[in-house]
């Protein structure tokens, strides 16, 4: 994994490499959104700046991180669904405007990640040592099954089927408790508006609240069997050996897990009707929403085929991993994002560096609360 990106970097031009590499703890890590990827408030490289070595090389990293079913999805989001969307409004919707971010240096340290980011797919790349995750993962569709140049895609079959087979095990009882009432839904910690805001559920956000529903210890054995099934699909998008060791720790918190279930359509939900679902655990977050058809779309996608998912960590103190974000959730809780102004202001190893950025710090004594960086 490390190598594969580390000759990626190289193969860039200085100019893309400026552009696509920030530091760990740089905003840039939490600004992603689900917006048409052409929006301009996207930092780093897209798809479209690359040659098509590059761009190759690129998703064979994705292929090291994501399992043979995770880069399939991505896959049918970023080139068949949006290759179809791209026939609609070709201005808006193009394969070639997902952006990249890299954080941090794999060739110099052990903690470094990359981003990719744009409309209906963004999933976060850590890496600290032996500890790889993926979350945030943001993953969507519009249409969610269709056809593009010849080729049949269903993105969401398996978290649509392997849910309804959960519904259709629970018992009226169980059914009762699982239901909610709410008539408007939409993905509860889903991602930030398109006006440039940060994640709003970084750092030390509360989860707790949301354990309620139907708990995985009052469910039938079927009725856990089948859940257990749901919940490996968001987790094993994952590669497997490190999706093992996140499987792990969900496990060992299993009785804790709680399922909500909304159902628009009537009591005998199919893969053609509308419903929502989440799965709450100490170790996992996985929600799953009809979106409704939008916009240009209104008149030719169902409703049902407007599909958001997202998958997360809640931030648990008792993991040494961290919750979202990785072990890089702890520079969250400790200091915030930062800016790049308040990145070399602040890290040590700016102020006395002479490599790339070396910057000093001059303070005004008459405006202590301005800082000047000169080069």
């Amino acid at each position: 994994m490390r190598q594969a990106v580390v000759d990626f970097r190289n193969s860039l031009s200085t100019s893309l490499l400026t552009e696509v590499s920030v530091c760990l703890d740089d905003e840039r890590f939490y600004l992603w959104h689900n917006t048409p990827a052409n929006d301009d408030n996207r930092d780093g490289i897209t798809y479209g700046d690359l040659t098509n070595e590059q761009l190759i090389a690129f998703k064979d990293i994705l292929q090291l991180f994501l399992s043979t079913g995770g880069y399939q999805k991505v896959y049918e989001i970023t080139e068949l669904s949006e290759g179809w969307l791209n026939n609609v409004q070709s201005n808006v919707w193009d394969p070639d405007f997902y952006s990249i971010d890299m954080f941090g240096d794999p060739e110099t340290s052990g903690s470094w990640g990359f981003q990719l980011d744009g409309h209906h797919c963004v999933v976060n790349f850590l890496v600290d040592g032996d500890n790889i995750s993926i979350v945030p993962a943001f993953l969507g569709g519009e249409p969610a099954s269709d056809t593009w140049n010849g080729e049949d895609f269903d993105i969401f079959s398996d978290e649509r089927d392997l849910a309804l087979n959960l519904y259709n095990s629970l018992s009226t009882t169980e059914l009762s408790i699982a239901s909610s009432t709410s008539t408007s839904h939409s993905l509860e910690v889903g991602p930030a508006d398109r006006n440039g805001d940060p994640d709003p559920y970084i750092g030390t956000y509360d989860y707790s609240g949301f354990a309620t529903g139907l708990k995985y210890s009052d469910m039938s054995t079927a009725a856990q069997a089948n859940l257990i099934l749901v919940m490996q699909e968001y987790v094993y998008n994952l590669t497997d050996n490190f999706a093992d060791v996140w499987w792990s720790d969900i496990m060992s918190n299993i009785d804790d897990t709680y399922f909500v279930w909304i159902n628009d359509s009537g009591s005998s939900p199919t893969a053609t009707s509308e419903f929502y679902y989440r799965i709450y655990n100490p170790y996992l977050w996985a929600e799953f929403n009809t979106e409704g058809s939008t916009g240009a779309n209104s008149g030719s996608i169902a409703d049902y085929n407007h599909v958001h998912t997202i998958t997360r960590i809640p931030n648990n103190p008792a993991t040494d991993n961290g919750g979202d974000y990785g072990i890089f959730a702890y520079m969250i809780n400790q200091d915030g994002p930062k800016t790049l102004l308040e990145h070399y202001a602040l890290a040590d190893h700016h102020k006395t560096s002479t490599m790339k950025f070396d910057y000093q710090l001059v303070v005004s004594e008459e405006h202590t609360n301005e800082i000047d960086i000169q080069s």
